[in-house]
């Protein structure tokens, strides 16, 4: 149950969610840091798929049965005895003070949601580490760059469920259909209502994919589901999530068309331009990492395109569970 607040104890009690398949090493890890934080008024709700025993300090194990994150998520709501829901992905762990930042602007009547980057762990996996820098650059990944770098606080219309914060009174629901983009809608639903915030010192790490298979398959699902929303709820504001496959398309339909001497020049001039400007975002001191990031950024404009078309273009809802 959750303290009452007194005037010694203005802190908000906040539900810490967790969804995850098992209590693995990385879930140790998050519980572990979340445990440590700088904030004493707090819970942890671990939603796995199975019974689990787990003993520690403000922790409750809920089994959920092999449901999508989002249905996880929704359960922990349900269960959560807090006025803020702070939630954050199994395989990233927050700052001590991470409860804290967050609590300084939700006192804000007029903002709903709060979050911030999921920064790559310094001490991570070298390709976790160019993984991260390809998410961090905003030729790979447009506004959403904000997400995994610090940048300066500003009013966003989404942020990610590993890092977010919203009050109780806002919540909503979590889409069960879909696998990613869920927080995407979560987030749109109630930015129609109140404002959300990024914040650069709400942080969390992230572990990302460490291979590149790994790096362009979640990138590939992120495309495929973004573009399942727009479908779902289009508006002409989520078009630009479409820019990636419309890359995707003018190297496909434009090589044809260079076939023909008309095009060949106009073709190849601007596929060079874009060698130029993705290998300005890729340099690096380390020749191997710019290798890697520069070829990071381009597959993973593939990736994300072709995801998107296939979302775009996939009739029967998705069952999909790629994770």
């Amino acid at each position: 149950m959750p303290k009452k607040q007194s005037k010694k104890n203005k802190e908000p009690f906040i539900s810490i969610i967790i969804p995850c398949r098992e209590i693995d090493k990385y879930t140790e890890e998050c519980i572990k840091y979340c445990q440590k934080l700088d904030y004493k008024n707090f819970e942890i709700i671990v939603l796995t798929d199975s019974k689990t025993k787990l003993k520690g300090k403000k922790v409750k194990i809920i089994a959920t049965g092999k449901v999508k994150p989002a249905i996880k998520r929704n359960i922990g709501m349900k269960v959560a005895s807090g006025e803020i829901y702070a939630f954050i992905d199994s395989d990233a762990f927050p700052e001590k003070n991470w409860l804290k930042e967050a609590v300084k602007h939700l006192e804000d009547k007029d903002i709903a949601m709060v979050g911030g980057p999921n920064l790559t762990p310094p001490e991570a996996h070298f390709m976790e580490q160019i993984s991260g820098e390809i998410l961090a650059s905003p030729l790979a990944s447009g506004p959403a760059y904000i997400r995994y770098t610090k940048a300066d606080k500003q009013y966003v219309k989404e942020l990610p469920s590993c890092n977010f914060f919203v009050k109780k009174q806002y919540a909503g629901k979590f889409d069960p259909e879909l696998l990613t983009a869920e927080d995407s809608k979560f987030c749109f639903d109630i930015g129609k209502k109140a404002r959300i915030v990024y914040e650069p010192d709400v942080i969390v790490y992230h572990h990302r994919r460490n291979t590149f298979e790994g790096h362009l398959k979640q990138i590939w699902v992120y495309g495929r589901d973004i573009a399942l929303l727009t479908k779902k709820e289009f508006s002409f504001d989520k078009l630009y999530y479409s820019l990636p496959s419309l890359f995707v398309l003018f190297i496909f339909f434009g090589f044809l068309l260079s076939l023909t001497t008309k095009f060949r020049e106009i073709y190849w001039s601007l596929v060079f331009l874009y060698i130029l400007i993705v290998l300005a975002f890729s340099i690096r001191k380390n020749i191997e990492k710019t290798i890697l990031i520069f070829s990071g950024i381009v597959l993973t404009h593939f990736s994300y395109g072709l995801g998107y078309l296939y979302g775009l273009f996939l009739i029967k809802k998705t069952g999909l569970n790629i994770r």
